[in-house]
């Protein structure tokens, strides 16, 4: 066999290995329902009940369906095409498929070189849909003629829309008579404006105020020799706390006092030779030689200065080459603000290295309220609002603050998001650890709208009121809650100031409308 030939065997075998994973593909994706195969697979199969090619049939694949286009459940077909629900809308002129309940222009089963879509009309056609930005479908209003509302509204035909209103929308509900509300005992009523009061409450546990809080620690390694305050205690800033035995700080100090003598042996004798050279008695190499000598023992000193700071030596603490006891072995360690000692472990006689706690000091002026907030109300917090917090231990006690930090995700666990307020402490009444609610304040210009306890209806996690539209139309809306009282509910967006909002008996109407999600729905004529 040439080698030509091999190349042709080669490539048929390949071919033929493509088609078949191809068409194992098609046959496993039709089967487990993953998705609807497009009209460029190999093997195109059609639907047993209309023997449409199964990438056409919109009446055995819901999915194929043009998106947003309304469809009558009860008749199989388009809400713009079923003409037993809407006779009013079909077109005289034009041919109609009996058998598929589609134009003859549009009939894709008669006439399968149409496709799924058909034939796309146009608005001169005379249809009842148009193509808007993003080829999203938009339909004209088109009236559910059982219930006297537009189709895309009716909460009783089409039930299923509930969950993509976003706040301020809803679905009508038409009774079955003028007097069904007056039995069932519905009233209404305008919701009331004014100021929120109820805010939003969430649960706080306090804490110290991590910018001030420290724990003492030595910095060299020694014996404490002498504790001078004790756990509770209430210390200023630069007061001594405990006294600590170190070698490391003789050593230290000794080795500052010998560099303070080095430097000044070194100036004298570099002032010295300034002299000479200036009377041109000595060489100026000589002269810079000093100048070197000097300048190196001057850094020496700065540096063993330094390490002595580092230590936690004040200036006045530094030994003076002029004092006596300048090389004392006591080192003293000083509060670093004023506060109160929470704790203490140093004991006298114990040896404790650099990083050993020996104290903890807090400013207890002011502490930190660790907020949970549930993830539905992050957008009703923002940095630097108000807060007011009480505590079920301290009835007495309400304090006032502010957010200071808000978390950038959120638990995975417990789907909360952890937010911070600072608040004051006055007399020290709060302790750490403290469980309490925290109201979120309102803004003082943020107007709500309040309405009874009793309008609040919760569809699928999600929360509704009924408005009233007529004698026998309702509207249930999705709305945006606010706080909430044993009363009232503050509703931050959804309703009008206007607007008649049923305050009793709502659940007679969150019945009627999940009978239409039951099934109940357009009748047969």
């Amino acid at each position: 066999m040439t080698l030509k030939n091999s190349m042709i065997l080669l490539t048929a075998i390949v071919v033929l290995s493509l088609i078949f994973v191809q068409w194992l593909t098609h046959k496993n994706k039709l089967i487990s329902g993953m998705e609807v195969p497009s009209t460029t697979d190999l093997f195109l199969e059609r639907c047993d009940k209309h023997q449409a090619l199964v990438t056409d049939c919109i009446y055995c694949y819901p999915e194929l369906r043009e998106y947003g286009r309304l469809w009558c459940e009860e008749h199989d077909r388009y809400e713009d095409r079923c003409f037993i629900c809407h006779p009013e809308s079909k077109e005289a002129n034009r041919l109609w498929c009996e058998e598929h309940k589609l134009y003859e222009d549009e009939c894709f089963f008669c006439h399968p070189e149409l496709g799924k879509a058909g034939k796309k009309s146009t608005d001169e056609e005379g249809t009842f849909f148009k193509k808007s930005e993003g080829q999203t479908t938009v339909f004209e209003d088109i009236q559910c003629v059982e219930h006297g509302v537009p189709e895309k509204e009716c909460g009783i035909c089409h039930p299923d829309l509930l969950g993509t209103l976003q706040p301020g929308q809803g679905l009508k509900i038409r009774l079955e008579s003028h007097a069904s509300a007056e039995k069932a005992g519905i009233l209404t009523a305008t919701p009331t404006p004014g100021n929120s009061r109820a805010g939003f409450v969430v649960l706080s546990r306090t804490a110290y105020n991590q910018n001030q809080l420290a724990r003492i620690t030595p910095f060299v390694s020694g014996i404490i020799y002498r504790v001078l305050v004790d756990a509770g205690d209430a210390v200023s800033k630069g007061q001594v706390l405990v006294e600590i035995i170190s070698p490391e700080i003789t050593g230290a100090k000794n080795e500052y006092l010998s560099a303070l003598a080095n430097e000044a042996l070194n100036e004298t004798l570099f002032k010295r030779e300034k002299g000479l050279v200036e009377k041109k008695i000595s060489s100026q190499q000589e002269y810079e030689h000093a100048l070197a000598a000097y300048h190196i023992a001057k850094n020496t000193t700065a540096m063993i200065r330094q390490r002595l700071m580092n230590y936690g030596l004040t200036t006045e603490q530094l030994p003076d080459p002029a004092g006596s006891g300048s090389i004392s072995s006591i080192f003293q360690i000083l509060a670093p603000f004023s506060g109160t000692l929470l704790d203490r472990s140093a004991v006298v006689g114990e040896a404790v290295e650099p990083g050993d706690i020996l104290f903890s000091l807090a400013d207890l002026s002011s502490m930190w309220l660790e907020l949970s907030v549930p993830e539905d109300g992050l957008f009703r917090i923002q940095l630097g609002d108000s807060v007011e917090a009480t505590f079920d231990a301290l009835p007495e006690v309400t304090v006032q603050g502010r957010v200071i930090w808000l978390a950038s995700g959120i638990d995975e666990f417990s789907r909360m998001m952890k937010a911070r307020a600072i608040v004051p402490n006055p007399g020290a009444s709060l302790k750490q650890g403290m469980f309490g609610e925290v109201r979120i304040l309102p803004k003082q210009d943020q107007q709500i709208l309040y309405v009874a306890v009793e309008s609040l209806q919760r569809f699928d996690g999600k929360s509704y009121v009924f408005i009233k539209k007529s004698v026998d139309l309702f509207e249930i809306r999705n709305i945006t809650l606010g706080g909430k009282d044993p009363e009232y509910i503050e509703i931050l967006k959804g309703i009008s100031p206007d607007e008649e909002v049923v305050v009793t008996h709502s659940f007679t109407l969150k019945s009627e409308f999940l009978k239409s999600r039951l099934g109940a729905g357009c009748v047969d004529e």
